[in-house]
């Protein structure tokens, strides 16, 4: 968070901060617009995943129904619930939304996120909405700084092909200190 009411956390100050990629604001923050989907997911608790998404949807769409008494076999029932219920099959794709929570790690961030960001559901019901790019960039450890090319769809694609730059640096430090390790070795032993 930018707000001067709230202290940063020791990760969301090294995003601020890193080096060459400092940031004074925020950038990317933006989401994909689905107006469809925004009561059930303000409905959802944290940590729900597709089935339970579908039923409330049904619920929702069978309380709007019922509001504007409409049945099975009138008209416009069935263009109420298409656009209210998504269509997918809960069975199919149990998985294919998921409300982040906030006390837990999130789930991998994939390329497919440029596609469809239903995975990532900010955990916030009063927002009502999935993650912006930026907060998917932050989950990823990409510094605040760091600007993505491209529209929302290829930035999130981008953000879920790369590599963590935290786990990067991580893996080349530790490459880093086995060939000095190495390098040190050969030389102590004359063999270098």
């Amino acid at each position: 968070s930018y707000r001067d009411d709230v202290e940063p956390s020791a990760y969301a100050q090294q995003m601020r901060c890193w080096p060459g990629f400092e940031a004074a604001g925020v950038y990317d923050h933006v989401i994909r617009y689905l107006p469809r989907d925004g009561d059930i997911f303000a409905a959802l608790p944290e940590g729900a995943e597709y089935p339970e998404a579908h039923r409330l949807a049904i619920r929702l769409f069978e309380t709007e129904a019922g509001r504007r008494g409409l049945s099975p076999d009138q008209e416009g029932w069935h263009d109420l619930r298409a656009a209210m219920v998504p269509p997918y099959d809960p069975a199919k794709f149990p998985n294919k939304w998921n409300k982040l929570r906030r006390d837990y790690p999130a789930r991998t961030l994939t390329a497919h996120l440029g596609k469809d960001c239903y995975s990532h559901i900010h955990y916030d019901s009063a927002q009502a909405r999935t993650i912006s790019v930026r907060e998917g960039a932050r989950l990823q450890s990409f510094p605040d700084g760091f600007i993505f090319a491209g529209t929302m769809n290829p930035a999130l694609k981008q953000i879920g092909n790369a590599v963590p730059p935290i786990m990067a640096q991580a893996i080349a430090q530790t490459l880093m200190n086995a060939v000095n390790a190495a390098l040190a070795s050969s030389i102590a032993a004359g063999s270098f």
